[in-house]
């Protein structure tokens, strides 16, 4: 961001992307809200982590010191840095399975428009004190949702809050105008929680974790194949962050307008979503990363070697670079979670996260490299997603595959399945059936007279597993 000095500044500060090196710090504090995630709610969770990085996001612009400044942006990542993830949970949890991969698509293409947003205020209000307070104190707004949303219906039921949620499912079937059976309010008041969140009506949660996390993921530890996958997928998230960051913030550095550069590279980002949407459930989940990853290598290591009389195919070398990247960091995140069993998913995610989150620290320092070579961040960048894409080899297909739910489960992701001797009496073949044949009895049940059939809005669609 063109920041202007003026007399008696303390110094020169610009928000992260549109600004010179040195001046983004991103900082892991904000992975202990994963923690309290389950514990307080999702909703109250989304609530406070977006109101407050408003309140404290604001302070910024009335600081009086470097130090000042950098205090404060601390506590803002603190408080914030899990909006995104905690959006996406409650998001995905309020919608049955089929409409859960156009809701991530949505919210991919919102951090868009908002990456939009943000370069047309920088190239609006240059200077920083201004900026700030023109984008955040909207984000005080985000108080309000604790009026307007339902808690998650799975959460609620995962505590044991079974009547709260029993509400919630009661207020959606009358905006849905459908009629609930009384078998149907039965099993959602009269249950326990594990059984609930079993039960052919919503189908496995893979959200919640009940059991013990800290002995779940020390007994995961103890697989030499699960240390291997956690080592992967933390590289992938660094690379990730490391890249798409980096790419963003050397994006001003192209020629022409540094504005209209950076709003280039993040709109490009919507092709990255519509390929991921296509690609994901088709071509699976390891051949879409393993392209991703190594479309991003090739144009990333390729601008090594473009002229600098052409400099526009330098730009769209990195709009290349940006749509592999991009598909990479939205597929890497599915990927991760399939791979470790459910007992520690939760927590074995987070680590990959947290551990990604030193590329993001170290992605705003690249600027400084170019002093000495322009090509160099390219290369770096193009070095990490090629060793992405290799260590892509190393792991297992997880699509169509049913989620592991146990250590033996996760370590056998990939492998051979052992041979039926007996298949006419299979006893999974039998209990699939009594599945279906229970999943029909609900579906005749729990819809009345022509109504729709599911109750949308609540976390409760009825449809097949």
């Amino acid at each position: 961001m063109n920041t202007e000095a003026r007399a008696g500044s303390w110094s020169t500060v610009r928000p992260p992307g549109v600004g010179s090196e040195g001046t983004h710090y991103i900082f892991t504090c904000g992975e202990w809200k994963r923690k309290y995630n389950p514990r307080w709610g999702r909703k109250i969770a989304l609530v406070l982590s977006c109101t407050l990085v408003g309140a404290v996001g604001t302070l910024k612009a009335f600081a009086v010191s470097y130090e000042m400044y950098l205090s404060i942006e601390f506590l803002e990542t603190l408080a914030g840095a899990s909006t995104f993830p905690t959006a996406y949970v409650y998001t995905v949890e309020l919608l049955g399975r089929s409409g859960r991969a156009i809701a991530a698509a949505f919210l991919a293409a919102m951090l868009v428009v908002g990456g939009l947003l943000f370069a047309l205020l920088a190239k609006t209000f240059h200077y920083w004190r201004t900026f700030i307070l023109v984008a955040y104190p909207p984000s005080l707004l985000f108080f309000t949702y604790a009026f307007l949303l339902p808690e998650s219906v799975r959460w609620l039921l995962s505590k044991g809050r079974r009547r709260e949620a029993a509400d919630i499912v009661k207020s959606a079937a009358r905006f849905n105008r459908v009629t609930l059976s009384d078998e149907l309010l039965y099993q959602l008041e009269a249950e326990s929680p594990k059984t609930v969140e079993t039960s052919d009506v919503q189908g496995k949660d893979e959200t919640c974790d009940t059991s013990s996390g800290g002995a779940a993921v020390l007994e995961a530890l103890r697989s030499r194949i699960l240390v291997r996958r956690l080592v992967i997928c933390s590289w992938w998230w660094i690379s990730c962050t490391f890249v798409f960051y980096g790419l963003a913030i050397n994006s001003v550095s192209l020629a022409g307008d540094k504005y209209a550069n950076y709003m280039l590279v993040v709109s490009v980002e919507l092709v990255a979503v519509a390929a991921n949407a296509l690609l994901l459930d088709r071509a699976g989940r390891r051949r879409t990363l393993l392209g991703a990853f190594a479309l991003c290598g090739a144009a990333c290591t390729s601008i090594a070697f473009v002229p600098a009389e052409l400099p526009w195919v330098v730009t769209l070398l990195y709009l290349v670079g940006k749509i592999g990247i991009t598909m990479a960091f939205g597929g890497v995140y599915m990927y991760t979670s399939e791979l470790f069993p459910t007992s520690a998913r939760h927590s074995l995610l987070g680590a990959c996260s947290m551990v990604g989150r030193l590329g993001s620290i170290v992605a705003p320092q690249t600027p400084l490299l170019a002093a000495y070579a322009e090509w160099l961040p390219a290369a770096l960048f193009g070095g990490a997603a090629v060793l992405s894409a290799l260590l892509m080899l190393s792991t297992p297909e997880t699509l169509n595959v049913a989620l592991p739910d146990t250590i033996r489960d996760a370590e056998m992701l990939g492998a051979a399945p052992e041979p039926v001797h007996h298949p006419k009496t299979s006893p999974i073949l039998l209990t699939l059936f009594k599945s279906e044949m229970r999943l029909d009895q609900i579906r005749s049940e729990g819809v009345a007279g022509g109504a729709p059939r599911a109750v949308r809005g609540a976390g409760l669609t009825l449809e097949r597993a």
